[in-house]
């Protein structure tokens, strides 16, 4: 039987995904916990700069412009780490900030 991948929906802790993500650009990825740019991620397990270990990573891109072969291909290099959608990190990201800076 063939396999494919789907996106999935699941309840984490975001300072969790937050402190041990790697976002991937277009060649290389950056740490999202101290914004150490230049990683390379198909095989950086620990972020260089602050040692943090990789344990999800996702595309900086928009998921509408994503394809699902895109997600395939990232997730065949780094099975090790579990993908996530950057939109719904950007966007608690974005909410957290904002309470913060009206407290």
């Amino acid at each position: 039987m063939a396999k494919y991948y789907f996106r999935v929906a699941q309840v984490m802790d975001y300072d969790d995904v937050s402190k041990h993500l790697m976002v991937v650009g277009e060649l290389t990825g950056d740490c999202f916990s101290c914004r150490a740019i230049g990683i390379d991620y198909k095989k950086e397990k620990y972020c260089p700069q602050c040692k943090t270990d990789f344990r999800f990573i996702s595309y900086r891109k928009s998921s509408l412009s994503i394809k699902t072969a895109q997600i395939a291909r990232l997730c065949e290099r780094r099975p090790d780490l579990t993908y996530v959608e950057y939109d719904d990190i950007k966007e608690i990201d974005d909410r957290l900030k904002a309470k913060n800076f009206f407290k």
